[in-house]
């Protein structure tokens, strides 16, 4: 059965309309999407836990040739700056950022944002990177299925805590889950990619008391320092939804000086709250053309 909705938008998309529907334009704010991780095109298909998280390298490709085309990528830098009374941002800014820190960031997704000429953002679970093991999310969807990993999620603090201990395993280095090792995340830090936190361990914070919070974001930020040489000023919330978080989180992040921090609420990101900054999630199966629709209309609404 012919999907005549997105026959249409490919008509259209092909017709050059979203090209010149965005020349125009000028977006609300920026544009901050969130990716996790890029799979190998090869890879097979129903061998990943939360698969739709793993965008295939083809669909990055097309994605960045959209924005590459249609709108002004920025880096978080550059955002910050003018945030802070520099230089105006374009007309249409988007900026790229991936969540928890995978290796296929590196390994994957870098060359094909960098033959675009695309800046981005990482934001890094650090313990995983530390003791080269699966994200304690993956290591229990892989064992127990997703539906426990959901369960846990709102589970009390303690519960969550020993489960994931308990599913701790290594991650084989060429597989798609695996975590960057500490020098990929040095080498993406001196090529200049900004390099933010995540916590240590990936916990939902609203389940955890004030101290059990920062002590998962400084030792976060005590290993990310260590391994860039560089000061961490930007933060990603696990989860990233509103009750994933609290205001105690809000608040620490305030107190140890974090410039932006970002949820995964969706929406055009502003300066008019800058540590619970909106974006937009980017899933497996989103093509070119659906992106340029969404940036043109879907995401207006």
């Amino acid at each position: 059965m012919i999907d005549w909705r997105r026959a249409a938008k490919r008509t259209l998309f092909g017709l050059g309309h979203h090209r010149r529907r965005l020349r125009g334009d000028r977006f609300p704010g920026v544009a901050v999407l969130c990716y996790h991780a890029v799979r190998p095109d090869d890879w097979p298909t129903g061998r990943m836990a939360f698969e739709g998280l793993h965008v295939r390298a083809a669909e990055l490709d097309a994605h960045c040739g959209v924005l590459a085309s249609m709108c002004h990528p920025i880096s978080f830098g550059r955002w910050r700056a003018a945030l802070d009374g520099g230089p105006p941002l374009p007309d249409r800014p988007v900026l790229v950022t991936f969540d928890d820190g995978y290796r296929t960031v590196a390994t994957v997704a870098r060359p094909i944002l960098e033959r675009h000429g695309i800046p981005f953002s990482v934001f890094v679970c650090s313990a995983p990177v530390e003791e080269r093991t699966y994200f304690w999310y993956d290591a229990v969807a892989l064992g127990d299925g997703e539906p426990e990993v959901q369960r846990l999620k709102r589970a009390p603090f303690d519960e969550w805590s020993t489960a994931a201990r308990a599913a701790s395993r290594a991650v084989p280095e060429n597989d798609p889950h695996a975590p960057l090792t500490s020098d990929e995340i040095r080498e993406l830090a001196r090529s200049g990619v900004d390099v933010g936190g995540h916590t240590a361990s990936h916990p939902i914070l609203a389940r955890a008391d004030r101290a059990e919070q920062r002590r998962e974001i400084l030792r976060n930020r005590m290993a990310l320092e260590a391994w860039t040489e560089r000061p961490v000023t930007a933060f990603a919330y696990p989860n990233g939804e509103r009750s994933d978080y609290s205001p105690d989180t809000v608040s620490i992040l305030a107190e140890l000086g974090y410039a932006a921090a970002f949820t995964t609420q969706s929406g055009f990101a502003s300066g008019d709250c800058r540590l619970e900054c909106p974006r937009f999630l980017m899933l497996a199966g989103v093509s070119d053309v659906e992106l340029a629709h969404r940036l043109c209309h879907s995401w207006r609404r």
